[in-house]
């Protein structure tokens, strides 16, 4: 039994032997990149950690608002005109028969239809939008009608905060919107 028993441990002490074939790690394997972002101890690293120092740089890589624009209120229409002046928007949100349209002024497609995606504030929120009107002079533009709804609260969430936001449709010129509280009056209008 005692032959059996120091027979059977030298075979499993040679097994184990066989198993750790590991190789050397290098010091540099365990280094995180110099752009790392997130929760790590902060001892010893050259990258931001923790949640405040990637809040920070996320703020930071967002785009700069759209040159020569500004929010505005259009007391007769009741909405927020994101552009270069009262002729000039390049978007809108209003309230119009209990109905929240967001109208995005760039050429539309004859037909087409999207996806209107907003971007800020650590928050993202999209809506459908369709094409509309005339395409042969160019006066085309896209439109995203919403009844009030948990939908549109997401829409004014990304517009709450300090950072701009970023609104987006296939096809169309990227238009980044500077924080203002102006397109919040638009949503109260609409109550849910």
């Amino acid at each position: 039994m005692r032959i059996v028993s120091l027979l059977s441990g030298l075979a499993l002490a040679a097994s184990l032997g066989a198993c750790d074939r590991s190789s050397p790690v290098t010091n540099t394997a365990v280094a995180l990149p110099a752009n790392a972002v997130g929760d790590a101890p902060a001892a010893g690293r050259a990258a931001p950690t923790g949640f405040a120092a990637a809040e920070a740089v996320a703020r930071a890589s967002m785009p700069l608002p759209t040159d020569g624009m500004a929010w505005r209120w259009d007391a007769e229409e009741g909405a927020a005109e994101y552009g270069a002046g009262p002729e000039a928007p390049a978007f809108e949100i209003a309230c119009k028969g209990g109905k929240l349209l967001f109208h995005r002024i760039d050429a539309a497609p004859a037909g087409g239809k999207g996806t209107m995606s907003f971007t800020g504030n650590g928050r993202v929120a999209s809506v459908p939008a369709i094409a509309i009107g005339n395409t042969a002079t160019l006066s085309s533009s896209w439109l995203a009608t919403q009844v009030p709804s948990d939908t549109t609260q997401a829409v004014a969430r990304v517009f709450t905060g300090p950072d701009a936001v970023e609104i987006a449709l296939s096809g169309t010129t990227k238009l980044v919107a500077a924080p203002s509280p102006l397109p919040l009056r638009a949503f109260a209008l609409c109550p849910k």
